[in-house]
């Protein structure tokens, strides 16, 4: 069946066997879903008024613009929820709205609203507040808000709770009765919608895509890679468009930021430079208690943005190192293989890094596992999970247990009082979490010489990679070393490859390992195809090797 597809898609699109065939072993065989995944388009959207909520969310907001009231924007202290708060608070000001904003303090209040929140706004005359990637659950504090006569709109993208609270909209695609097609949106994906909507019924949009709707894709793009949501349907256009608009940056904030995240002469912006790069650095703001320099990052001029930007590189410095510290930490204690979900706790430890290290016990163990954070009796956690896993239902069977707690099916978050840890140990360790079947590596077969330049072109329509899409890992066979390795920095190894005339340049990051390569000898590579352009030396293609083989000796 996969061949028929391969065959049917290499016809009707004219696309080369080899990406035909690829497309085919990951699923495509809709034609028209492959051309819209291959050419996706603006047009490729939907309308923000199919979201359940969007109209009388956007009928509020209007008429507390018109009536002059204060209006604040409630955000979150990751990449989602800061971005969120930029996108909607730069809609609101092009409307004309007396807004402010609020981000919790991760280190102090912690996630989500609370009853103070809103105490806080009533003192300032605030009338509306609206959420953005926050909300859903947060029952208690919008009854508070209720109480102090504050409208509330929420907007999120977290699983929402059985009975929704009480409020003036909530525009969240979870939401049962929502008919919008698209349920993969982060937080700033459905802020950016309620932006949309507004901007659109004020009558400031002139045409379906004007130049200014599109600049928002930029900051669209960054929260939607940073937050790991599938990158296909319409994620797949925000993140092609906005990494597209990130080459061309005018935000002074922006351009800072850009200057310390890419490497130096590169100019294409891809979706692995944004998660390794960009994201890490808006990240660390909030980990480390100042999210709000992301706000201001994002509204600073010229002469004040590179000084943030250089704020949050030194944020994102200590943050590597204090998660450095608390691995090292447990590695030391060993890790159990208990069943369950194994829970480890640890006095003081850094409340803004434990997702991070939950994430890189969870790939070195494939095990789920809670990292508790214990603080003058109290216990913040927070829990990571395979991919098969359901890690917030578990948890919710003992929702009695916390004070706040919420999540994907994959990542929670939660705090507690500190005497109830042990309960939740038990609990945990009890708990039945399907073992999920460790994935044998899936790589992409191909020979040295179909990787021409105009297939390794092609082959980049594929991107943005990441969740949903990953990114091909290629067996490269049939290649022979053309020159002698090169050794370079001391610290990584140069290959220059071909077969049949087709040459590459292979390189392989901390390794120096030259034994047995002379030139000729045959070899077997692993890694993926990875196209740059640089502003000196042009676009480059090259493979960045995770390991290879020598296969036979060379032909003399």
């Amino acid at each position: 069946m996969k061949t028929n597809s391969a065959d049917r898609i290499q016809v009707a699109l004219g696309v080369s066997p080899l990406l035909a065939r690829l497309l085919a072993e990951r699923g495509w065989s809709e034609i028209e879903a492959v051309t819209e995944f291959l050419y996706p388009r603006l047009e490729h959207t939907h309308s923000p008024w199919l979201m359940l909520g969007m109209e009388p969310a956007v009928a509020r907001t209007l008429r507390a613009i018109a009536a002059g009231e204060s209006i604040r924007i409630l955000g979150d202290y990751d990449v989602d929820g800061t971005i969120a708060t930029v996108i909607l608070r730069q809609a609101l000001k092009t409307l004309g709205a007396e807004v402010s904003y609020e981000l919790p303090e991760r280190l102090g209040n912690g996630y989500g609203l609370r009853a103070e929140t809103f105490e806080r706004a009533a003192a300032d005359g605030v009338k509306l507040a609206i959420t953005v990637d926050n909300g859903i659950r947060e029952q208690e504090a919008l009854e508070r808000a209720q109480a102090l006569g504050i409208d509330v709109i929420i907007t999120d993208h977290h699983l929402p709770p059985q009975t929704l609270p009480t409020v003036v909209a909530i525009v969240n695609p979870h939401q049962a009765g929502c008919e919008y097609p698209d349920k993969n949106l982060c937080g700033s994906g459905v802020a950016f919608k309620l932006a949309q909507a507004l901007l659109e019924r004020s009558g400031k949009l002139e045409g379906t895509w004007p130049a200014g709707l599109r600049s928002y894709l930029k900051l669209v793009a960054i929260a939607t890679v940073a937050d790991a949501v599938p990158l296909l349907g319409e994620n797949r256009v925000f993140a092609r468009f906005g990494l597209e608009g990130l080459e061309r940056p005018v935000n002074p904030g922006l351009r800072a930021l850009l200057g310390f995240a890419m490497a130096k002469g590169k100019t294409r912006v891809t979706s692995r430079d944004v998660a390794f790069g960009l994201a890490p650095r808006l990240n660390a703001a909030g980990r480390m208690g100042a999210a709000d320099r992301v706000v201001e990052l994002f509204s600073a001029p010229a002469a004040e943005a590179g000084g943030i930007a250089q704020a949050l590189e030194g944020l994102n410095q200590e943050r590597q190192q204090c998660c450095a510290r608390m691995l090292a930490e447990i590695e030391a204690r060993g890790l159990g293989e208990e069943p369950g979900v194994q829970v480890i706790s640890g006095e003081g430890w850094h409340r803004g890094v434990l997702g991070i290290v939950a994430n890189k016990v969870v790939e070195r163990t494939q095990r789920p596992v809670v990292i508790v954070s214990l603080e003058e009796g109290r216990a913040h956690g927070s829990g990571r999970a395979p991919d098969g896993m359901h890690l917030l239902q578990v948890i919710e069977g003992c929702g009695d247990l916390f004070d706040r707690f919420g999540g994907h099916a994959q990542a929670v978050g939660f705090s507690m009082d500190a005497g109830k840890l042990e309960a939740l140990r038990t609990y945990l360790a009890q708990a039945e979490m399907p073992t999920p079947a460790r994935k044998n590596a899936e790589y992409f077969e191909v020979r040295l010489s179909e990787l021409t330049p105009p297939i390794c072109k092609e082959l980049a329509r594929l991107q943005p990679f990441g969740e949903g899409n990953p990114e091909p890992v290629l067996r490269v066979r049939g290649a022979r070393l053309a020159e002698a390795p090169q050794v370079l920095k001391e610290r990584h190894l140069k290959l220059v490859v071909e077969e049949d005339g087709v040459r590459h340049t292979a390189l392989l990051w901390n390794s120096t390992d030259c034994a047995r390569l002379a030139p000729g000898v045959e070899l077997e590579l692993i890694g993926r195809l990875e196209t740059t352009m640089h502003e000196r030396f042009g676009e480059q293609t090259r493979l960045m090797l995770r390991e290879f083989f020598v296969t036979s000796a060379a032909v003399l």
